[in-house]
C-alpha cells in the first residue's frame, strides 16, 4: 500500500526543520531580538507550510522566512507595547547568586538587546548567527548566500555599530 500524499508532505516538511530550523530561528531572532517570539513565528511557518498540502513552492526556506517574518509584524503592530515580567529576581532565590550582580548582568544583556534593536536587520542576523549560534563565517555565507569575506566585512561593520550605540547609551547614563 503506497502512502498518502499527506504523509510523504509531512515527511518533507520534517526534514526541512530538521535542517533549516536553527537557521530559520536566528533569522527571526534577529528580527524580533525575542527568542520566544521567534520559536512562535518559526513554528506558524511550518504550521502554514504543513498546510500546504505538497502545494509546490519553489524556495521552501524563503517561504518560511516571508511567513515568519510577516507573524512577527503582525504580532508587533497588535502589540506594541507590552509588559515584561521581572523574572530574574526568581533566578536569584533559585541559583544562590548575588542580586546586585545578577541585576547588572540583566541589565548588560538588556542594553545589548536594545542597541540591537537599533541596527539594521541584516546586522543584527549575522551578530545573532556568529555569537548567537556561534557560526563561522563560511556557514553564515551559506546560510545568507554570501561570501566568507562579505560575510567578515558586515560582521565588522555591525560589531562597530554595535559598539556605537552602547557607547552612546552609556553616555547617556552617565549624564
Amino acid at each position: 500500500m503506497a502512502k498518502r500524499p499527506t504523509t510523504r508532505w509531512s515527511a518533507q516538511v520534517e526534514r526541512i526543520y530538521r535542517n533549516q530550523g536553527r537557521e530559520l530561528w536566528a533569522l527571526l531572532y534577529a528580527q524580533c531580538n525575542d527568542a520566544d517570539r521567534a520559536h512562535d513565528a518559526l513554528q506558524e511557518a511550518f504550521t502554514r507550510l504543513q498546510e500546504q498540502n505538497g502545494t509546490p513552492i519553489r524556495d521552501p526556506r524563503a517561504w518560511l522566512l516571508r511567513v515568519g517574518r510577516n507573524w512577527l509584524r503582525d504580532v508587533a503592530r497588535r502589540q506594541r507595547v507590552a509588559a515584561r515580567p521581572v523574572g530574574f529576581l526568581d533566578d536569584v532565590v533559585s541559583a544562590g547568586t548575588d542580586p546586585a550582580s545578577l541585576a547588572e548582568q540583566n541589565e548588560t544583556r538588556q542594553r545589548v538587546r536594545d542597541a540591537l534593536t537599533q541596527l539594521r536587520i541584516e546586522d543584527r542576523e549575522v551578530l545573532v548567527l556568529r555569537y548567537g549560534l556561534s557560526w563561522s563565517s563560511q556557514r553564515i555565507a551559506q546560510a545568507l548566500e554570501s561570501t566568507p569575506p562579505a560575510i567578515d566585512m558586515r560582521l565588522s561593520r555591525a560589531r562597530r555599530r554595535l559598539a556605537e550605540i552602547l557607547e552612546h547609551t552609556e553616555q547617556g547614563y552617565a549624564d
